[in-house]
């Protein structure tokens, strides 16, 4: 099995992990793998959607509009093209796969793929591997994954308002980081509804931490006054 959820294909691809050549035909065999694998089943989706990630990895998805599920805008298909043409300019090693994955957009304000009922998202998910214990070669996968392979994806997903999952939200690693991503965030998200909410539920900010603070602010607490409108906002997914 050459899938690159497997401990052999781990190996394989340990031996150089960062040479562009090397990383396609680890890439290859996996492609030729699953078609030679391809077929379809039903099943309940807690037997046929669980699955062993397999070794250690870096990953990174990001979601965002792809139109209706009547008519799709061509959103995914158009990130995609920019994306893969990116790889190929900036000679990424992108370890396989690039997950695309779609979903009914959500009520939620808070949830990436918050938008109308009719709504449809799309989200790209990226990986590099880390194959093997060598720290040296851990560090430098580590280095093109954060400064370049995932600056590829904010950097093509600013047109389509492309945002994070949110299990996958990464310390900024500078300032104007940090101030692109706050800035995305107040552009999608109902911020100053959410940190009222926080400073109700949680107003000693127990909940949160560095990273959340960074993208989302701190908790707003409510005014002595009772000043505030006092409605319920069901924000949270």
């Amino acid at each position: 099995c050459l899938s690159l959820h497997s401990p052999s294909a781990d190996a394989l691809l340990a031996f150089a992990p960062l040479d562009i050549d090397h990383v396609k035909l680890c890439n290859e065999a996996e492609a030729e793998f699953w078609r030679r694998s391809s077929g379809y089943q039903t099943q309940p989706s807690d037997k046929l959607l669980q699955f062993d990630c397999g070794g250690q990895q870096w990953v990174f998805e990001v979601c965002f509009a792809t139109g209706t599920q009547e008519k799709n805008n061509g959103n995914d298909m158009d990130f995609m093209d920019r994306l893969l043409a990116g790889i190929e300019r900036q000679r990424i090693p992108a370890h396989s796969p690039i997950e695309q994955r779609w979903s009914a957009s959500s009520s939620s304000p808070m949830s990436p793929a918050h938008g109308e009922p009719s709504g449809m998202h799309t989200w790209v998910g990226i990986i590099n591997y880390l194959p093997s214990e060598d720290e040296a070669q851990r560090k430098d996968i580590t280095k093109v994954f954060t400064e370049k392979y995932s600056d590829l994806v904010r950097i093509i997903g600013k047109p389509f308002l492309s945002v994070s999952h949110w299990a996958k939200l990464e310390q900024p690693r500078s300032i104007w980081h940090a101030v692109d991503l706050l800035l995305l965030m107040q552009n999608r998200y109902p911020l100053e509804d959410f940190n009222k909410a926080r400073g109700k539920l949680d107003p000693n900010n127990i909940l949160s931490n560095k990273l959340i603070d960074t993208a989302l602010g701190t908790p707003i607490i409510p005014s002595e006054s009772g000043s505030d409108d006092g409605e319920d906002h069901d924000i949270v997914e």
